[in-house]
Parts: structure tokens; C-alpha cells; sequence
């Protein structure tokens, strides 16, 4: 089976590689897979709070398809509540990005649901709304937070999150804001600063021309699969001398006309010898 790695996304993958990936959750989600960057998404864990999880599999939306994500499994399940975080294991001092992913699959309009984000006690983000001018119900949100780690604290833009970072654990919490609950549907820590950040803002702003592309290399793709296995024979090949001839004789098609000769060559046969015992017979009574 080929696996199908969108050319598209080469820059992103690179920058979301498997060495620069130290975590990614599939919140909500009950089993880990592979995202198509490379990188393991990990079963929901590490939350705490009032939560719960809800699973969108079977929903309209994602029948039709999550926009901005090649990677749409992890948007099909959430958790949500009115007040949880998430405590994730970081060892090493460094510079780290959180993308926090988002997809909006109940409310139509924005604003209809706003929520905060914290890192410790410290306010990140204010009244997020996952609909907004550039995403619609149905459209893959990525929100990157930029900290850095040293002698057990945690900054964002040179201010100290308290309480953010306990034990080795990075404290990212969701919190009720102007409407409605939090929700949040996948979580991968990076290491560094270049998590791509900008190729997920030209993949927004070209997703139908991306999308058509990757359709048009899938396709090439599959029929090199078929191709490599003998399954169809390539426009350019042209048959050996008496190839053609045996490919038919074995077709369907070939088969039954040989069957066929096969049944009229028999019948005539009997027929002959029919008439030749009518003869005999004839002669004998004479």
C-alpha cells in the first residue's frame, strides 16, 4: 500500500518533523495514529477538570470533509467542559511552540462560542472564537503559543506564566469566556520556535488550488501502484509480438470462443459419425 504524502505540505512536514514533534495529543481520541507529517498522535491523557469528550466521527460535517488539514482524524473527536487543563510532561529547559487545534462542528456563527486559554495562571488568550473571517464550521484552526522554559518556569513574551510549569509539567488550561464552553481537539508541543506557523497560513490561503494538486498526485500515485504490480499495462509500453495474441486467448472473451469452437468442433464429429453409421446400416440391408 502506498502511503500518500501530499507534496503541498513539504515545508511543514519538515518543520513538523519527527524530531521536533515532543508531543501531540489527540484529545478526546481513544487510540494513537500517525499524522501524515510523520509524528505520533498519542490517545487523550494527561487532562484534568470538569470535562468530557465527544466524538463526532459519524457527523455530517466531517463526512464531507475537514478544510486546512491533511491530517483530519484528529478533529474528529473533542473535549470540552467548563473549566480543564492539561498537564504535559516537558524534561528539558528550551524554547517550545504549543499549537493548540481547534475545528468548530456545533455552532454556525462566530462568536457563538468564545472561551480563554491559560498557561498557569496567566491569561494567553482572551474570548478565542474557532469561526472567524477565515474559518468556518468545518475548517481546521491552529492557535501557536510561543514559550520558553528555564530553571522550572515558563515565559511567554518574556512574562512568567506562574504556575504554569509544576513537576516538569507544562499547565495549559481551557476556561469559560464570553459564550458558551471551551473545547479543544488536538494539542502537539514543539520544539523551537519554527513550528510553521506561516506555511499553515499559505495552506489556508491556497487550500482549493493544494487540494486539487494532491488530488491529481493521488491519482498518479495509485495507478504507479497499479502499474507496479502488473495490474494495468502503461500507455507508453507497447506489447511484445504474440503478447497481444496470448492476452486475448486468455481473456474472458478468448476463453469462450475457444470453448465454443471446442463444442461446435465435438458436435460435428457426432454428426459425422452419425452418418456414417446411417450409411453403413443402409449398406448392410441391401
Amino acid at each position: 500500500m502506498i502511503i500518500l504524502f501530499f507534496i503541498s505540505l513539504i515545508t511543514f512536514a519538515n518543520s513538523l518533523s519527527l524530531k521536533s514533534v515532543l508531543m501531540a495529543i489527540d484529545c478526546g481520541g481513544q487510540e494513537s495514529f500517525n499524522s501524515k507529517e510523520g509524528f505520533l498522535y498519542q490517545e487523550d491523557q494527561h487532562f484534568s477538570g470538569d470535562s468530557r469528550v465527544s466524538d463526532y466521527t459519524y457527523n455530517d460535517v466531517v463526512y464531507d470533509g475537514i478544510a486546512y488539514t491533511f491530517t483530519p482524524k484528529v478533529y474528529f473527536t473533542e473535549r470540552h467542559g467548563s473549566s480543564f487543563d492539561y498537564s504535559l510532561p516537558i524534561n528539558k529547559n528550551g524554547q517550545y511552540t504549543i499549537i493548540l487545534q481547534f475545528v468548530e462542528l456545533y455552532f454556525e456563527n462566530e462568536g457563538e462560542r468564545q472561551f480563554d486559554i491559560f498557561i498557569g495562571t496567566k491569561r494567553i488568550i482572551q474570548n478565542l472564537s474557532i469561526i472567524d473571517n477565515k474559518h468556518q464550521k468545518g475548517s481546521a484552526k491552529e492557535v501557536f503559543i510561543y514559550i520558553e522554559i528555564k530553571e522550572d518556569k515558563v515565559f511567554h513574551n518574556d512574562e512568567e506564566c506562574t504556575k504554569g510549569f509544576i513537576n516538569g509539567k507544562l499547565k495549559i488550561g481551557f476556561r469559560k469566556g464570553a459564550a458558551d464552553l471551551p473545547k479543544v481537539d488536538g494539542i502537539v508541543i514543539v520544539k523551537g520556535h519554527n513550528a510553521g506557523e506561516e506555511e499553515k497560513k499559505h495552506l489556508i490561503d491556497n487550500w482549493e488550488q493544494m487540494l486539487e494538486e494532491n488530488r491529481k498526485k493521488e491519482a498518479e500515485l495509485q495507478r504507479a501502484e497499479l502499474e507496479a504490480q502488473n495490474m494495468i499495462v502503461p500507455d507508453s509500453v507497447e506489447p511484445e509480438e504474440g503478447e497481444g495474441l496470448i492476452s486475448f486467448l486468455l481473456s474472458p472473451i478468448g476463453i469462450g470462443i475457444i470453448i465454443f469452437g471446442m463444442v461446435v468442433f465435438g458436435l460435428l464429429i457426432f454428426t459425422g459419425e452419425n452418418e456414417d453409421d446411417k450409411k453403413r446400416k443402409k449398406n448392410k440391408s441391401k
